[in-house]
This record gives C-alpha cells, structure tokens and sequence, in this order.
C-alpha cells in the first residue's frame, strides 16, 4: 500500500501500489478536482513535495499540457496522470 498525504491540511489516505492517483474520488478525503481526467485540462495540477520517485514517467500529453499551463517542472504533474509506487506528499497548485 502506498500512502498519499495532503500537504496543507496533513490528511493521508492509502491507495494500492500501482494505483492510478484519481482513485482518490472514491474516498472521503477529497482535496483535488479531476476535470477531463485525459491531460486536456490542467484542473488536477499537483505540485510533488515528497516522494517524485515513487510515480511513473510523465507522458507526452502530460508535458505538453504542463507547458501550456506554464507550469512544467520536474515535480509538477497532473494527478490524473500519476500512478503511485510508494509514499507521496502532493500540494494542490489550483
């Protein structure tokens, strides 16, 4: 099991290794909005405060819309894109 921590408020939640991060819609615990869910959007915008390694790979579609939003970094993401390995600290940036 991986754990997810919300920065700011310090609520953590767990999701099984390999989970796409969207599932956490299916928990109580909801401090990020998922618009398209496919890259399009930017609403999921996170910012990786801890844990960077135990997510997968940005994609092209996640690059692409990360520079469009004018917010690519090496631990910017969009959420609905990330598949959780391991523990992580995430910092909504909507």
């Amino acid at each position: 099991m991986s754990t997810v921590t919300f920065y700011a408020s310090g609520q953590s939640f767990q999701l099984p290794d390999n989970s796409e991060l969207m599932e956490i819609e299916n928990t109580s615990q909801r401090e990020l909005d998922f618009g398209c869910r496919a890259a399009g959007c930017g609403t999921c915008a996170i910012e990786i405060i801890a844990g960077l390694h135990n997510l997968n790979a940005k994609n092209d579609d996640e690059e692409d819309m990360l520079d469009r939003l004018d917010i690519n970094g090496h631990n910017r993401r969009l959420a609905c894109q990330c598949r959780v390995h391991g523990d992580i600290t995430i910092k909504p940036l909507n």
